[in-house]
């Protein structure tokens, strides 16, 4: 081995090396479980299916009767685990995609919210969806406390008929050091 291959290989150690550190610093600031979803709702039936197309190889397939109501009569939930305290910055993302019989693309509400009545928002965002993933994020800074368990992120399904695959969900709290 020459000098040049010894400088390479110490170039592509560190950048591995830093690689996995910001992956673990990174896993630090998450505030759910990304894969547990709550599905709810008598609109919907539920299943997880495997998916190679998707981080984790896994979705939620939930399908939508479209029998009218309101958006929320069907929805997934994403618990939030952890604490959220006034002026933390959240990133939130999620792998979705959205399949109807006519391909179109399906408009849903992605939100934070607490978790019982009367169900308050703290972060909303109206996002489109179509038949290849994507990854949805909402951005905001909090401008209250959550307690962990209090709160989670929630999209509201019932907005037609149609089918809806969620992949995994990461809430971060990025203001966590």
């Amino acid at each position: 081995m020459n000098r040049r291959h010894l400088l390479m290989g110490a170039v592509c150690a560190t950048a591995f090396a830093s690689r996995a550190f910001a992956q673990d610093d990174i896993a630090k600031k998450l505030i759910n479980e990304p894969g547990a979803w709550n599905i709810y709702g008598a609109a919907q039936t539920n299943k997880r299916v495997k998916d190679a197309n998707v981080q984790g190889g896994q979705a939620m397939e939930i399908k939508i009767a479209g029998s009218g109501g309101n958006p929320w009569d069907a929805a997934a939930e994403s618990p939030i685990t952890g604490k959220i305290t006034r002026g933390d910055k959240i990133v939130a993302a999620v792998w979705v995609r959205a399949k109807t019989a006519d391909n179109a693309p399906v408009n849903l509400n992605m939100r934070m919210q607490i978790s019982s009545p009367p169900y308050n928002s703290f972060g909303e965002k109206a996002i489109s969806v179509g038949p290849d993933w994507q990854m949805q994020t909402l951005e905001f800074t909090a401008a209250e406390d959550h307690a962990p368990k209090t709160a989670a992120m929630t999209i509201h399904l019932n907005t037609g008929k149609q089918t809806i695959y969620l992949g995994p969900a990461f809430i971060l709290n990025m203001s966590l050091t």
